[in-house]
């Protein structure tokens, strides 16, 4: 039933969606049932960890259903009365290790497909921009995609998880990875890029 109304909710409107994140910072906890806070967090973290698990992982209908599962097993641990402190990025270390599950046991599909870049690079385009200026960017966003390839998986879900706003701390809590090594993996990765970028 929590998941019918999850998958419910996450097709509802555009404008909804907008509002959800000022709505939730305000709502009070203690006034509302436990499968309305789970709806309301999934509500306000379903497109980052969604985008989190496509970006690091691959397969969008695989993320879909490991970002559900992540959210069905919040509730499960909460209906168990088990604490969460850190709700944000409990979801995302339980998104993360659903997938890397789903890895181990060769269930998980490749990195963003040629579909998905090429998708990536049109919402990226400026219309303002001059013939010159278009193959310019063209030409760097190759050059990113040949950089990002080229990063191991840590790298990758380091970089990806920090574009999704956490901190080093919660990244490190994800990955069970101390914050210096993110910190310094995050350093390689931008060192990397940067190289990529410029050659």
């Amino acid at each position: 039933m929590l998941l019918h109304r999850l998958r419910k909710k996450a097709t509802t409107g555009v404008a909804a969606e907008v509002c959800v994140e000022a709505e939730f910072l305000a709502f009070d906890q203690d006034t509302l049932t436990l499968e309305e806070k789970v709806t309301r967090y999934f509500e306000q973290w379903r497109d980052p960890v969604h985008c989190y698990v496509v970006a690091a992982f691959g397969d969008p209908a695989e993320a879909e259903d490991i970002t559900q599962e992540a959210f069905l097993q919040l509730y499960q641990r909460m209906h168990a009365g088990q604490p969460v402190p850190n709700v944000r990025a409990w979801v995302f270390r339980a998104a993360h290790n659903l997938a890397i599950d789903r890895i181990r046991s060769h269930q998980f599909v490749e990195l963003l497909d040629e579909e998905g870049w090429e998708g990536l690079r049109q919402t990226l385009a400026d219309a303002a921009q001059n013939q010159e200026q278009r193959l310019l960017q063209l030409e760097k966003f190759s050059r990113l995609r040949v950089a990002i390839a080229r990063l191991t998986m840590p790298e990758r879900q380091c970089l990806h998880l920090r574009t999704k706003g956490l901190r080093y701390r919660e990244i490190a809590e994800i990955l069970n990875l101390g914050p210096s090594t993110i910190a310094e993996t995050l350093y390689r990765v931008i060192d990397k890029l940067t190289q990529e970028n410029n050659g």
